[in-house]
């Protein structure tokens, strides 16, 4: 995802960062070195360098630091990116399981019921076009028990 726009609101203590899905709010007190009253943030910009995922800033002591914009997306517990998150990690689980299953692949390619392209696609960390659905399928021909933990927010 790319960042269109960077501002600083002092009043907020946040940097207001405006992307494609929406804007959304990155509190100073999260980034390293952070700005405050002592040292200010003097510019704010989205960094090209970094092909416009992230912005950088400048404090008035001339220190800079750069803030990714999965952080951003992270801090506001972005419903897409979480999710995305979420098969991120179960494919890489997936994937750590089937380097030690002694099972062949053809055969965990019957039990889903699928084709080989289909099985390599699962076990694709980039493609975020599957569904945890199918990655939970896979994960049980593996021999993996799958729970669903939900908890409470921490404060």
């Amino acid at each position: 995802m790319k960042i269109q726009t960077v501002k600083m609101n002092n009043k907020r203590k946040a940097f207001e960062v405006k992307t494609s899905a929406g804007v959304y709010v990155f509190p100073y007190i999260k980034t390293k070195p952070a700005p405050g009253s002592a040292d200010p943030a003097v510019r704010v910009y989205v960094d090209k360098e970094i092909a416009s995922e992230g912005f950088s800033y400048e404090l008035k002591s001339g220190k800079t630091g750069t803030v990714h914009v999965d952080q951003v997306l992270e801090y506001n517990r972005e419903p897409n990116y979480l999710r995305d998150l979420l098969l991120y990690k179960l494919t890489l689980e997936a994937q750590k399981r089937m380097a030690s299953q002694q099972l062949a692949k053809r055969e965990i390619i019957r039990r889903l019921g699928t084709s080989a392209t289909h099985l390599y696609r699962l076990l694709d960390q980039t493609n975020y076009k599957k569904s945890v659905d199918q990655l939970v399928s896979l994960l049980q021909v593996l021999n993996c028990q799958v729970d669903l933990v939900v908890r409470a927010k921490r404060a």
